[in-house]
C-alpha cells in the first residue's frame, strides 16, 4: 500500500501537468495543513485598532472623524475620496485616539495616515451605512458594494466595484476564485468550508444583477472538505464547482479563467473584456453580508501561519488588529526578532514593524525564521526559469535587460504581463532573484513614464504658448492690414468726392478770380462802390459821435444854466444890498462898462466866460469830426 501511494505520488505531479491547460507553474511544499487542521478561531479584541486610509489601489480615504469623538460600530469614519476609492467604517464602538502616521503593511515600511480607535469594548452597533439594501441591477450593485467599503480580498486589493460593467447583459460568466494556490494560506479553505451558502448567496446575487448565466467556481483539488461543502451549498442554484489541478499560480486570474473556460485572455486586457468578471470567495461572503445583512466591510479570516509558531490558526480578525497581536495568539515558539511576512512565501513580502495592522488584504501572517540565503550566482542559461513562467515570457532575456539597465529592451520583452508569482526565482539553480529585478525594472520604467509624461506635457504647453503666440501676431496683423484697407478705400473715395467737387480753396480763388474779372472790366463802377461804402461807414461813425457829444453837450448845459441861475440870484442879492447903501441904484442909467471906462461887472464876465465855453466846445467837436473822418479813410 505504501509502495503504491509512493508510486501515486510521483505520477500524480505529471497528470496536474497534462490536465492543466496554462503553461508553467512549479509545485512548492504547500505546508497548509499547519493552520488547516485547527478550527477558526476569533481574535481578541486589542487595545486599539489602526485604521490605514489607505488600504487599496486608488486614492486614500479622507477622514470624517476627530480625535476625541465616539463613534459605534459599523459608522463611517473616512468617505471614499474622488477617483478610485472607497469609504472605512468602524469595526467596533470607541473613541478615536488619534489621527496620526504608523507604519503600514507595505515592502517600504513608511508610515502614512491612520485613524486610531480605542475600543470601549461594548461593541456598541450605530447606524448601517449601506443606503441600497437589495441590490438589482449592475448600478445598485455597484453603490452598494462603493458604499461597504469592499476591495478584492484576494490581495490586490483592487475596489470591486470598478470592475463591473454599468449595463445589464455584458457579464455572460461570473468566476469565482477558489484556488487559493499560495503555499501556508488556508484562510479561503476554511471560509468554503464554514460558510459555503455565504458564498453562494454572494455569487447568485452578483450574476444576477449583473445578467450573467453561468457561475463556474474553481477549487483546487488539494481541499477536498472545501469542494464538498461548496458543492452541497450550491445543490439546486445552478452553481458549476469545478476541482481545477494544484500548481502554483493556478490562482492567477488569466490562469484560472484560462484552466476554467479554455479563454486565454489577451495582453493588456482584462476579464471584462471578454464577458466574464471573477471575484475571490471572500469578497463574495463581504457581498453577500453587505446585501442581506447591510454590513460594510470590518473584519477578515486571516491565515497565521509559519515555522515559527506552535499552534497556527485561521482566525476572524478585526480591520485594524496589530499583527503582533494575532502572532501571540498562535504562541511563537521564539522570540519574534525576525520580520513577519504579509501573504505567502512566493508573493508575500517581508513588514519590519510588528505592530503594523490587519487591513482588507491581509490574508496570511507568515512567521517563518530566516534561512541561511544562498549567494546568487550567474546565470546558467539553463532555460529553467522559461519553462516555469506561466505567462509564456522569456525571464533569462528579461534579467540580462534589466540588470544592464536597458528598460527600452526589456519593456519590449512583454515586461508588464509579468504577474510577480515568482516561479522563475523559485526554480532557478543559480539562486537568482529575478523577480526583484523585474519589480525594479517595472518602478523604473514607470519613473520614466512619469518624466516623459511630464516632458511631453511641458512641450504641448509651450508648443500652445508659441501658437498662441503666433495666432496672436497673425489676428493683429489681419486688424491692422484689415485697418490699412479701410483707410485706403477711404482715401480713395475721398479723392474720388474731391474730384467731383472743388474744394474750398479752389472756390475761393475762383471767386477772386472772377471778382479780378469784374473789377478789370467795369473798373468805374467797383471804385465808386469802394467810396460809396467809406461814405456810408464814416457817416455812422460820425451819427454815432454826434449823437454821443449831443448828449454831453446837453448834460454840460443843463449844469452851466443852473451854475448861471444860481450867479445871477447872487448878482440880484448884490444889487439890492449895493442900491440900499447908495439909493441911486435903481434909477442910475445903464451904461456900457467899456465905453465908460468903469471896470466890467459879475454878470459881463458871467458871459464873456459862456462865450468861450461855447467856442471850445465848439473847437472840440470839430476835432472829433476830423479824427473820425480820418479813422474811416
Amino acid at each position: 500500500m505504501k509502495a503504491l501511494i509512493k508510486a501515486f505520488s510521483r505520477v500524480y505531479p505529471m497528470a496536474r501537468r497534462w490536465l492543466k491547460r496554462f503553461p508553467g507553474g512549479v509545485y512548492p511544499d504547500y505546508r497548509k495543513g499547519l493552520s488547516a487542521r485547527h478550527p477558526l478561531q476569533k481574535a481578541p479584541l486589542p487595545d486599539e485598532l489602526i485604521l490605514p486610509l489607505q488600504q487599496h489601489v486608488g486614492a486614500p480615504a479622507i477622514p470624517t472623524v476627530e480625535p476625541g469623538q465616539r463613534v459605534r460600530k459599523y459608522e463611517q469614519i473616512a468617505k471614499s475620496a474622488p477617483g478610485l476609492s472607497v469609504p472605512l467604517h468602524a469595526p467596533t464602538s470607541g473613541t478615536v485616539k488619534a489621527i496620526e502616521k504608523r507604519p503600514l503593511p507595505h515592502p517600504s515600511g513608511l508610515p502614512d495616515w491612520c485613524i486610531i480607535i480605542e475600543p470601549d469594548g461594548q461593541d456598541e452597533a450605530g447606524d448601517m451605512p449601506i443606503a441600497i439594501q437589495t441590490p438589482d441591477c449592475p448600478a445598485s450593485l455597484k453603490e452598494m458594494i462603493w458604499q461597504a467599503g469592499i476591495v478584492g480580498m484576494g490581495g490586490a486589493g483592487f475596489p470591486s466595484w470598478r470592475k463591473l460593467p454599468d449595463e445589464h447583459g455584458k457579464i455572460h460568466t461570473l468566476l469565482v476564485n477558489g484556488a487559493e494556490c499560495e503555499p501556508y494560506i488556508t484562510c479561503d479553505d476554511l471560509l468554503m468550508q464554514t460558510r459555503p451558502q455565504e458564498i453562494i448567496a454572494g455569487a447568485v446575487t452578483t450574476a444576477q444583477c449583473l445578467g450573467a448565466e453561468r457561475i463556474i467556481v474553481g477549487i483546487e483539488d488539494n481541499k477536498p472538505q472545501a469542494l464538498a461543502a461548496m458543492r452541497k451549498a450550491a445543490a439546486g442554484t445552478g452553481v458549476d464547482i469545478q476541482a481545477v489541478p494544484t500548481v502554483y499560480p493556478m490562482g492567477g486570474q488569466k490562469q484560472l479563467t484560462e484552466q476554467l473556460t479554455g479563454v486565454e485572455i489577451p495582453a493588456k486586457a482584462h476579464a471584462v473584456d471578454v464577458g466574464m468578471v471573477m471575484f475571490n470567495v471572500a469578497t463574495l461572503a463581504a457581498i453577500h453580508r453587505a446585501a442581506e445583512h447591510h454590513e460594510p466591510l470590518i473584519s477578515r479570516l486571516v491565515t497565521v501561519s509559519g515555522e515559527g509558531l506552535a499552534e497556527p490558526m485561521n482566525v476572524e480578525a478585526l480591520i485594524g488588529t496589530p499583527f503582533k497581536t494575532l502572532v501571540e495568539l498562535a504562541k511563537p515558539k521564539s522570540e519574534l526578532n525576525y520580520p513577519l511576512i504579509m501573504g505567502g512565501p512566493m508573493m508575500g513580502h517581508e513588514v519590519m514593524d510588528h505592530k503594523v495592522p490587519v487591513i482588507k488584504t491581509t490574508n496570511c501572517i507568515l512567521a517563518n525564521p530566516p534561512e541561511p540565503v544562498e549567494p546568487a550566482m550567474p546565470c546558467i542559461r539553463c532555460g529553467e526559469c522559461m519553462d516555469a513562467c506561466p505567462v509564456n515570457l522569456l525571464p533569462q532575456q528579461m534579467y540580462w535587460h534589466a540588470h544592464a539597465h536597458e528598460w527600452d529592451k526589456v519593456e519590449k520583452l512583454h515586461l508588464f504581463d509579468c504577474i510577480e508569482c515568482g516561479c522563475c526565482s523559485f526554480v532557478c539553480p543559480s539562486h537568482i532573484p529575478l523577480v526583484q529585478y523585474y519589480r525594479h525594472a517595472k518602478g523604473e520604467i514607470r519613473k520614466l513614464r512619469e518624466e516623459q509624461a511630464f516632458q511631453e506635457h511641458a512641450r504641448r504647453r509651450h508648443e500652445a504658448h508659441l501658437a498662441r503666440l503666433e495666432r496672436e501676431k497673425a489676428e493683429k496683423e489681419a486688424r491692422l492690414k484689415a485697418k490699412k484697407e479701410a483707410v485706403r478705400k477711404q482715401a480713395a473715395a475721398s479723392g474720388e468726392k474731391k474730384a467731383a467737387t472743388p474744394s474750398a480753396r479752389q472756390r475761393a480763388i475762383e471767386a477772386a478770380r472772377r471778382r479780378a474779372q469784374q473789377q478789370s472790366t467795369t473798373p468805374a463802377s467797383a471804385d465808386e462802390k469802394r467810396k460809396a461804402a467809406m461814405e456810408a461807414t464814416r457817416k455812422r461813425a460820425m451819427t454815432k459821435a454826434g449823437s454821443n457829444e449831443t448828449s454831453a453837450e446837453e448834460a454840460s448845459t443843463d449844469k452851466k444854466k443852473a451854475a448861471m441861475e444860481a450867479a445871477e440870484r447872487r448878482a440880484q442879492q448884490l444889487k439890492a444890498q449895493k442900491a440900499s447903501k447908495t439909493g441911486t441904484a435903481e434909477s442910475a442909467p445903464e451904461t456900457d462898462p467899456a465905453k465908460s471906462g468903469e471896470a466890467p461887472s459879475t454878470e459881463d464876465r458871467r458871459k464873456a466866460a459862456m462865450e468861450a465855453a461855447r467856442k471850445r466846445a465848439a473847437a472840440l467837436r470839430a476835432r472829433k469830426a476830423n479824427s473820425t473822418e480820418q479813422e474811416s479813410d
